[in-house]
């Protein structure tokens, strides 16, 4: 499963180059995501002490799917929300780790717990404004609707179990390892569709 994890990223990290002048300005924003995963996921299965990358790469993602939404959203008060949101999560990031530093350096997913809250709250907001607006255009070629989607079904559902995924490896580690199955199912089902997005023939018309 890591071997097709791996081939995900790299082929949506292709397709995103190749694409680059047909794809929509915002979706740039997910090259840095891209090879801020790569090149964690390389240094921790390289070695084990990298763990801390992956709490960085959290950060670098979480920072750059928030400019993506704000990109993306056309509500002045929710484009500022944004930004609140990305800040208290920095908050709670640096307070967190400042009074628990050596959870830093191992497995402790509550960053990612409080990443996936606000994306998916940024997600679902914008696949209902986007119903509410009648966008006239096919979804096969509206390459956010596809972005969106995905972040919903995949941070919703990643967040529920990481957040008592700590707990449950420390009391039950047998069954934390077939529950977190279902994240990497997760994990590949969002760059599958991400994917899928990148390759949209883009047609989205902007509202008058």
């Amino acid at each position: 499963m890591k071997y097709l994890y791996y081939l995900l990223l790299l082929s949506g990290l292709i397709i995103l180059l190749i694409r680059w002048k047909k794809l929509d300005g915002s979706l740039h924003i997910f090259v840095p995501i891209y090879l801020f995963d790569i090149t964690t996921e390389i240094a921790t299965d390289l070695s084990k002490r990298c763990y801390f990358l992956y709490h960085i790469d959290l950060t670098v993602s979480c920072f750059f799917l928030c400019l993506y939404y704000f990109l993306l959203l056309k509500d002045n008060k929710f484009k500022k929300m944004v930004w609140v949101g990305f800040f208290m999560y920095l908050a709670f990031f640096s307070i967190y780790f400042i009074r628990n530093p050596a959870n830093f350096f191992k497995y402790d997913p509550i960053d990612f717990v409080v990443e996936g809250v606000f994306i998916t709250m940024f997600s679902l907001y914008y696949l209902v404004d986007l119903y509410r607006s009648g966008f006239q255009t096919r979804l096969s070629r509206h390459p956010h609707f596809w972005i969106s989607a995905a972040n919903l079904l995949y941070y919703s559902g990643a967040s529920f179990f990481m957040g008592f995924a700590l707990t449950l490896s420390e009391q039950n580690h047998a069954l934390y390892r077939e529950l977190s199955l279902i994240v990497q199912f997760l994990n590949l089902m969002l760059y599958s569709i991400y994917i899928k997005a990148f390759l949209c023939h883009s047609a989205v018309k902007k509202r008058n």
